[in-house]
């Protein structure tokens, strides 16, 4: 489901699993049945023709009682399969025609077979379903549209020389969608292809140039995920689990890199969360964009796997997806909380976990920022209606705002609560499937409070509570000398939220007081006792509170760019081969791109109501210009070389990405873009959109080597003080 930071961003906004289980769930009548309901059993063999896109199938499907009570069974099958053969209990019954069963779903990639059963001769005797098949699957991966991907290249399954995958949408064998199977599966593929699905590999043989594998399924689950590629195998043993990578041969180097991440995050959360469900995790490269979290192993793109992403938003994220997603089913027939969760405990609260505390503040500040961005107040909806992604609010809502969210929860209730919930989400729901009031009901036992109003608030509203500060007043404690006494009211749109505001106040002498207040009304007045004149009031700086803020309260920024209802483009009219090489990439992504006026002009000028993107040459002579009070307290810029708050870089392989505030109209942003080379702007410009979150990037030969945030133009949640 997807990854939520930095570089990765832009790939990422991969929907990971969620995008195939939602459209199981969403189908499913009374999905929560599937738990108390026996599995169906899979016996299964395929054997797979890449070449010519071919999969023969023969599957003895085990029934349970629940699936075989009716005089006849349905399931869906992939419209271009042909079924050959049926048997009932070895009884060979008539083959059903694709007339008999028309009912495909647009874009066509499925239709439901129905099979009259004969009836059994007692109530308990065993049931088994025979169907051989065979046919067709080529659905190419398609690119998804849009500046950012949101979601993996387009496709329903594919077989080709150029990879195997086959998924939930595929329909390539018998599916029930009411229920969850366990598999015996056997592959068969040519000599030089290597298959990986979930469970563990059992057996392996070469006979007459194919090669056979034996998998054994035997946990329950929604979907059976294969691929299949000319695969470089790593295999080791880590505390009885099976360890491995599946990697193409000029990525096999890294194999090594991702075992060794794969480690690092096991460690770290089975001792939070408890033991791994499965008995292998794989790293798998796919021949197509993707960042896939499946039951025991990972697909990843080739794109991802070759940079060597192996942070915690990454393969950490599709790691823990482990527990929540593929262990803990997701009813998201009423809401999608496994995203959310997941990104909070990869995302975020892995750096937290390690002690690197400044980049979970600066993921809390990002997730806050995303969603003030990409949530648009009078479009967005409640968290408990998001169910996958497909657009930069789906993200917003589904993963950042969940994820804080559950941040604030565990901010209410306490670590101690918050991480045994964690627990007995698992132990209560491994198996099952679990919905937000499950969860409610989880938290509420482990805080020992009803939680009711906290989900209410946060799952089942839209919006987040929008904060300002007013009449603050200083005055010297009569009762008590060298104390003052500071007081005022802390305002927020109706109807309020109810929350626990972190409020940070300077002291005169270098103190600091600290202290949570408790705000649950439009007007709240407060009371403050501290031993210093105050100088500076900051409500939650920290940023442990989702808030709702105005653009002009959001640092300067390209993302802020890339929202804004108005988006400017201002490229050079004159510009040398060279110069016209290292901005081709940039500039052929943004062709693409509607709603964007563009300006061709060596000579640009900042005068309309509108957000900026000024790009070559003349960007570093229009940064120069004057203009930019809010940007030039930080910057300088002189003949080859830029500082940036106290750093100077200099040389000819700098490129710099600094956004400003617009100089007249705050909640707009004026964003440059330039280099002192030609090929110092290269390797820049095709991944620029990358770098939407801070107000200054420095690269070196395509590296990001410096980085940093200004401050918004305006504030609602800081006040400067006079002294009383």
């Amino acid at each position: 489901m997807g990854f939520v930071h930095h570089v990765l961003a832009p790939l990422r906004r991969f929907p990971q699993f969620a995008l195939w289980m939602a459209l199981l769930c969403v189908a499913m009548a009374n999905p929560l049945e599937a738990s108390t309901s026996p599995p169906i059993h899979h016996q299964l063999h395929i054997d797979l023709d890449p070449d010519t896109h071919v999969i023969s199938g023969l599957d003895r499907i085990h029934l349970p009682q629940h699936h075989r009570a009716g005089s006849s069974i349905s399931f869906v099958l992939h419209p271009q399969l042909t079924i050959d053969r049926v048997e009932f209990n070895s009884q060979s019954l008539p083959v059903p025609t694709p007339s008999a069963s028309p009912t495909p779903e647009p874009p066509s990639t499925r239709r439901v077979v129905e099979i009259p059963l004969p009836p059994l001769d007692h109530p308990d005797q065993t049931a088994v379903l025979t169907l051989a098949y065979h046919g067709l699957i080529d659905d190419s991966p398609k690119a998804s549209g849009g500046l950012r991907f949101v979601r993996p290249d387009d496709t329903n399954g594919h077989i080709g020389p150029n990879g195997i995958y086959l998924t939930y949408e595929t329909f390539w064998y018998p599916t029930w969608e009411h229920a969850l199977s366990t598999f015996d599966l056997t592959v068969s593929l040519p000599s030089d292809w290597e298959a990986i699905t979930q469970g563990r590999e059992v057996a392996q043989t070469l006979t007459d140039g194919r090669r056979t594998t034996q998998w054994a399924i035997t946990l329950p689950s929604e979907a059976l995920t294969l691929a299949a590629n000319h695969f470089v195998v790593h295999k080791q043993e880590w505390k009885g689990i099976q360890l491995a990578t599946y990697l193409f041969p000029e990525e096999a180097h890294l194999a090594a890199q991702y075992v060794e991440a794969t480690i690092r995050y096991l460690q770290m959360y089975t001792n939070l969360l408890g033991p791994y469900p499965f008995t292998k995790f794989a790293v798998v490269e796919n021949f197509f964009p993707s960042g896939l979290g499946l039951p025991s192993f990972t697909l990843l793109g080739q794109g991802v796997v070759k940079r060597g992403y192996t942070q915690p938003y990454s393969l950490g994220h599709e790691i823990v997806h482990s527990w929540f997603g593929n262990s803990v089913f997701n009813d998201f027939a009423k809401g999608n909380w496994v995203e959310g969760l997941t990104t909070y405990l990869a995302n975020y609260y892995y750096d937290e976990a390690t002690g690197n505390q400044e980049e979970a503040f600066n993921t809390r500040r990002r997730m806050i920022h995303e969603y003030n961005l990409y949530a648009v107040p009078d479009k967005e909806y409640p968290v408990r209606d998001f169910h996958h992604k497909e657009t930069r609010m789906d993200n917003a809502i589904g993963y950042q705002k969940t994820a804080l969210a559950f941040h604030m929860l565990r901010q209410e209730i306490g670590d101690m609560a918050f991480f045994n919930g964690i627990r007995r989400i698992i132990h209560e729901g491994t198996g099952t499937y679990l919905e937000w009031n499950d969860l409610l009901q989880i938290f509420s036992k482990a805080a020992g409070r009803d939680l009711g109003w906290f989900f209410q608030q946060w799952i089942d509203r839209p919006g987040a509570p929008s904060l300002n500060i007013q009449d603050i007043l200083v005055q010297k404690d009569p009762m008590q000398q060298g104390q003052f006494t500071m007081t005022g009211r802390i305002l927020q749109a109706e109807p309020p939220f109810t929350i626990r505001l972190p409020v940070h106040v300077d002291l005169e002498g270098g103190l600091t007081h600290d202290t949570i207040l408790n705000v649950d009304r439009p007007a709240q007045p407060f009371t403050l006792h501290i031993p210093a004149i105050p100088t500076h009031i900051a409500l939650d700086p920290k940023h442990h509170l989702l808030l709702r803020l105005q653009r002009d309260q959001l640092p300067p920024m390209l993302n802020k760019w890339e929202t804004d209802a108005r988006r400017i483009l201002i490229r050079p009219k004159t510009m040398t081969k060279e110069e016209e090489h290292g901005l081709e990439a940039l500039f052929q992504r943004l062709d693409g791109q509607p709603g964007i006026e563009t300006i061709q002009t060596d000579d640009p000028v900042i005068s309309e109501p509108a957000s900026y993107l000024v790009i070559g040459p003349s960007a570093r002579r229009l940064l120069e210009s004057g203009s930019f009070k809010n940007c030039e307290q930080h910057i300088d810029i002189q003949s080859g070389h830029v500082s940036i708050k106290d750093q100077t870089f200099e040389g000819p392989e700098m490129a710099f990405l600094i956004s400003c505030p617009h100089p007249r109209a705050a909640e707009h942003t004026v964003t440059f873009f330039f280099g002192w080379s030609p090929e110092a702007v290269r390797p820049v410009s095709r991944l620029l959109f990358f770098y939407g979150w801070d107000s200054y990037l420095v690269f070196k030969q395509g590296k990001v080597i410096a980085r940093g945030m200004f401050q918004p133009v305006h504030s609602a949640r800081e006040i400067i003080l006079n002294s009383p």
